[in-house]
């Protein structure tokens, strides 16, 4: 299992500037949840897992893709049982089995919105350099110590859940048993295995202190940027088609509801 996290590549969503991917990102899940016709929900949702499988081929295999991905299938499913509204579409003899236009609508819309914004959040992770990120952000004005706060903290997390795993091996070779029943020992046992934990954090973060003190962070309001970013035309073409087809989109949703 892969951990989510950025792959370097050079696909087109790979070359686009990082803020101009962010602002999509927040632009096309707050168009998803405008758009009420399941059929535009379903065909973005098609063509945001085409885009994800061109990036990465083993998708599958990258942490919470399965999960998310077989809980908006569920939840289609569970529109289609329970939803019997609408014009009767499938009928086999069994109310529960019975396909109506209500519930295969609700279900596209629901399942679609929630798998499109998966998708596209994926995309943008898989994607997009968070040192780049950070910088982009850092350039509009973001203090550059927020910005260090924030690689900072996506560089250590995959760190800190390695050491997770091996200290929850370690204890279950030294005895400890994660699988006693009870809240009290459940407790317990958490409490054994988040102070190593906690212990190593705050260990790495004061080795982390030190180095930045010892490198002269913070002392000038201003710093350099080793890698250089700035938006280029794939940018703007890009921005120019998903803006015509989010009006299309529109267009097509309001066109329907008069």
């Amino acid at each position: 299992m892969h951990k989510l996290r950025f792959l370097p590549g050079n696909s087109l969503a790979h070359r686009l500037y990082p803020l101009t991917k962010f602002l999509w990102l927040i632009i096309i899940s707050i168009i998803l949840f405008i758009l009420t016709d399941s059929r535009l929900i379903s065909i973005f949702a098609l063509v945001l897992i085409f885009v994800l499988l061109l990036i990465s081929h083993s998708i599958w295999h990258i942490r919470g893709f399965r999960l998310a991905f077989f809980t908006g299938v569920s939840l289609f499913i569970l529109y289609l049982i329970f939803d019997k509204s609408g014009e009767m579409l499938i009928s086999c003899g069994v109310n529960i089995f019975d396909v109506t236009q209500g519930g295969l609508d609700m279900g596209l819309r629901v399942s679609g919105r929630f798998l499109a914004i998966i998708f596209i959040s994926y995309i943008f992770i898989l994607t997009t350099d968070p040192n780049l990120l950070a910088y982009s952000l850092m350039k509009l004005g973001l203090p550059y110590r927020f910005g260090f706060m924030i690689v900072t903290a996506l560089r250590l997390a995959p760190i800190l859940e390695d050491e997770g795993r091996a200290i929850y091996n370690a204890q279950l070779v030294r005895g400890v048993h994660y699988d006693k029943q009870g809240l009290r020992k459940l407790i317990l046992l958490m409490q054994q295995f988040l102070s190593p934990l906690l212990f190593s954090a705050i260990r790495r973060a004061d080795k982390l202190v030190f180095s930045m003190e010892g490198r002269g962070f913070g002392r000038y309001a201003t710093r350099t940027f080793h890698d250089q970013t700035k938006p280029s035309k794939l940018d703007l073409i890009f921005t120019a088609g998903l803006i015509i087809v989010i009006t299309a989109c529109l267009y097509v949703e309001i066109g329907e509801i008069l």
